[in-house]
């Protein structure tokens, strides 16, 4: 079996430190607070006891060997007195640390007292390793001195060690559980946190200092009387006054102790149980497991006729509120969810309506649709009439959405099918708008360019129902604004007559049309993207394809935009005669 020699080595320190501590501390109360021939004021009793809770057995057998040391210090004993002096200490003081450990099993902090059941079965131990450590004492003495068992000494023992187990002793506690929750994040608190005190600690610590000041007041008078009437001699004197100040501690301490198991289930306890709620709430997931812990702890308080029931359910119709809030969320998301569903679906019908990619020798198209929502009013359109001819359309409907969604898609197939029945532009717009009047229940309207291009002639015809002005280039020069006539948006008055326009298209000429969302777009500070930047990105691109030229005016428009939100559809059209 191997040995560790450096645990070894650090168990024989502790043994050392504990035993010589315990014999320095002794020395001056042996030498100036003698109560009797046989014993002395003596604090340093506690240590035992302490010593075996922090250090576990090298402490007490440090502590019973210092007892030893005291022991021939005080000179004139029996040396029986020495073995049997070192095996009480063993007895009461390991036994005595033992048995708190057992009681504090289930403690992360087994110093901590913030509990009235820990103060009691604290006074039941040091009442029960007194008796235990007086009566063998006394015994020995009886024994081995014919010292009378019952009397002043056996009640001074008695008492010596209860004073001294809650005058130094409970601040040790306290101290010491301070030190362990500063240094060792296992004793803390389930929250992870330090607190010196909770709120029992405080009333606890509060009525033993009471309880002290009383017994310490009693003993003045004690005092005062006894040497006023010199009703004994110094030794005696102290041994009644030591008498009278234990009796008057635990006097008022056991009370006290009752009192505050009532402080501490109607106040205290009620109170960190409360403070709890708010300050872990959070740290769970689940919402509904957090309601679930609200409820279970309030449940219990609520009942109660004081500001502790009152806080109680605050927290429970807090708990209630918060419930009615996740379940309106619930349901408002589930709505969200399926209109979402609702939109993508049009937002697929719509792009389903938008022409394939035609492409012809004579010219080259392009077409590009940005909406503002999922589905948008504008669209553009572009197909073939007869052999020779491409009818095109680009339209801007009022409002966005799915209503103008839905008035988009009907005047599209509305003017479509006009144009290829043979109607010039300004003819198919004039049918068109009569029969949108007749069937707008909405009051909605729409801007339109509409138009036909002879792939062999280049001739344009259009026509413009309220609609922008096209921007041109003629004879690879720049970009122009054309200033053609346009007539009144469809939709609101019929029997308006649209006419027609024909510009000659050569090799090379570019004719852009668009919606007002190109110009109209904004930036951060609310300026508008306007006909300028449109005029130059488009001059940029003139030699370049009509996918490309749209493309560049994309990146013109979002670079000049920024994070500022789109609020109007965007669509744009280019055709330039090959």
């Amino acid at each position: 079996m191997k040995i560790d020699f450096k645990w070894l080595r650090h168990q024989l320190l502790v043994v050392f430190a504990c035993g010589l501590f315990y014999f320095a501390l002794s020395v001056p109360f042996i030498d100036f607070l003698r109560l009797s021939e046989t014993t002395e004021v003596r604090p340093y009793c506690v240590l035992p006891f302490f010593l075996s809770v922090v250090y576990g057995l090298p402490g007490a057998i440090g502590t019973a060997i210092g007892n030893v040391f005291s022991d021939m210090y005080y000179g004139g004993m029996d040396y029986r007195i020495y073995f049997l002096g070192f095996n009480f200490q063993l007895i009461y003081g390991y036994g005595g640390s033992c048995l708190w450990k057992y009681l504090r099993r289930r403690d992360s902090n087994i110093f901590r007292l913030d509990k009235v059941s820990k103060i009691a079965q604290y006074l039941l131990i040091i009442l029960l390793m007194s008796i235990v450590i007086t009566v063998m004492v006394w015994a020995t003495l009886y024994s081995l001195y014919s010292l009378p068992f019952f009397g002043v000494g056996f009640l001074s023992t008695l008492l010596n060690h209860l004073i001294f187990f809650i005058v130094p002793g409970i601040p040790f506690f306290v101290i010491y559980s301070y030190y362990l929750q500063k240094n060792n994040p296992a004793a803390r608190p389930a929250d992870g946190k330090t607190y010196l005190f909770t709120l029992t600690e405080k009333f606890i610590l509060f009525f033993l200092l009471i309880s002290l000041i009383i017994s310490l007041i009693v003993s003045a008078g004690a005092y005062i009387f006894f040497t006023s009437y010199n009703l004994y001699d110094q030794t005696t004197m102290w041994s009644y006054i030591y008498i009278i100040s234990g009796i008057t501690l635990y006097v008022c301490l056991w009370p006290t102790l009752i009192v505050l198991r009532n402080v501490e289930s109607q106040i205290s306890s009620p109170i960190e149980d409360l403070a709890a709620i708010g300050r872990h709430f959070g740290e769970l997931n689940d919402i509904g497991a957090e309601i679930k812990m609200i409820k279970s702890v309030t449940e219990q308080y609520v009942v109660f006729n004081s500001e502790v029931g009152t806080m109680a359910k605050s927290f429970q119709t807090m708990s209630h509120k918060i419930e009615e809030y996740i379940l309106k969320l619930t349901t408002i998301s589930k709505e969200q969810t399926r209109v979402a569903t609702q939109l993508n679906i049009a937002r697929d019908i719509q792009n389903g309506v938008f022409p394939d990619p035609l492409t012809f020798p004579e010219a080259d198209f392009h077409a590009a649709i940005r909406p503002a929502l999922q589905v948008g009013g504008d669209f553009y359109d572009y197909f073939r009439i007869g052999e020779n001819k491409v009818g095109f359309v680009i339209a801007d409907v009022s409002g966005k959405g799915i209503p103008a969604s839905l008035f988009m898609m009907i005047s599209k197939i509305i003017i479509q099918q006009n144009l290829e029945n043979g109607l010039t532009p300004g003819q198919a717009l004039t049918k068109s708008n009569n029969e949108i009047c007749r069937n707008n229940r909405a009051d909605m309207f729409v801007t339109v360019f509409c138009a036909r291009l002879d792939l062999k002639t280049g001739v344009l015809e259009y026509s413009s129902a309220g609609h922008d002005h096209p921007i041109v280039s003629i004879n690879n020069g720049d970009f122009t604004i054309l200033q053609n006539k346009t007539g009144f948006v469809l939709g609101e008055i019929e029997d308006v007559s649209y006419t027609d326009v024909a510009l000659q298209l050569n090799r090379g000429d570019i004719v852009f049309v668009y919606t007002d969302g190109v110009p109209e777009a904004v930036n951060n500070d609310n300026e508008q993207f306007g006909f300028e930047r449109m005029v130059s990105s488009l001059n940029a691109s003139r030699d370049k394809s009509m996918k490309e030229l749209c493309e560049n005016m994309w990146k013109a428009i979002d670079d000049f935009a920024g994070e500022a939100q789109q609020f109007d559809d965007i669509t744009m059209l280019a055709i330039r005669k090959n």
